[in-house]
């Protein structure tokens, strides 16, 4: 499973984007230490940042991780005891309106140091957008690897998200059934799930075999 969509993130996680060079995109942002602070601006930051993700098609942001070139580069400790998971989602919640659901906050605590923490904060595509930066009275969403305000008409488009289907595969298998001397075969299956507000009365699934 890619980095975006795991139910789960440890250190090794962490480590990996940073040896792999991981590049910042519309669904992944890297944020140092110094991003969580508690001056006005610095939250007001943080809510844009998160709505920006909702409003857009989900992502992940994780506060702790330098960048270099839109690169992961080094791990940029937080001191768990000052900026804890509930201050984050305080922060969250108090600075964005309408409140955003099914936001998750990971708490890595490096060498089991609540002094040496990262947060991975995974944010869903939204179905009720759009959600607002109250501090800002702004709407933004992702572009390339900034949260950058949005335009009149993209804000009225998603009001409407709402009465879309938002379809998701929640699983799919390949299973071999039989075989022979000529000939195998297989059957393909998916589980799709509707997590929007609107019925879904058909739809069309493309599998892609390489």
């Amino acid at each position: 499973m890619d980095f975006i969509h795991k139910a789960e993130y440890t250190e090794e996680d962490l480590r990996e984007l940073i040896s792999t060079q991981a590049e910042e995109s519309v669904h992944l942002d890297f944020k140092s230490a110094g991003a969580l602070d508690k001056k006005d601006d610095k939250r007001a930051e943080i809510a844009k940042d998160v709505s920006a993700f909702a409003n857009s098609d989900g992502g992940v942001i994780i506060y702790g991780m330098n960048e270099e070139n839109h690169l992961a580069h080094s791990l940029s400790y937080i001191d768990g005891n000052v900026y804890t998971k509930e201050w984050i989602e305080r922060v969250v919640n108090n600075g964005i309106q309408r409140r955003i659901e099914g936001i998750k906050i990971y708490p890595i605590r490096v060498d089991g140091d609540v002094r040496k923490s990262v947060y991975v904060v995974s944010i869903p595509r939204s179905a009720n957008a759009p959600h607002m930066c109250s501090k800002r009275h702004i709407y933004y969403k992702r572009y390339n690897f900034e949260s950058v305000p949005m335009e009149e008409y993209e804000v009225r488009d998603l009001f409407n998200r709402a009465a879309i289907p938002n379809l998701v595969i929640t699983g799919c298998a390949l299973i071999q059934t039989k075989e022979s001397e000529d000939d195998m075969t297989y059957d393909l299956w998916a589980n799709i799930a509707n997590d929007g507000n609107q019925v879904c009365e058909s739809f069309k699934l493309n599998f892609y075999i390489q």
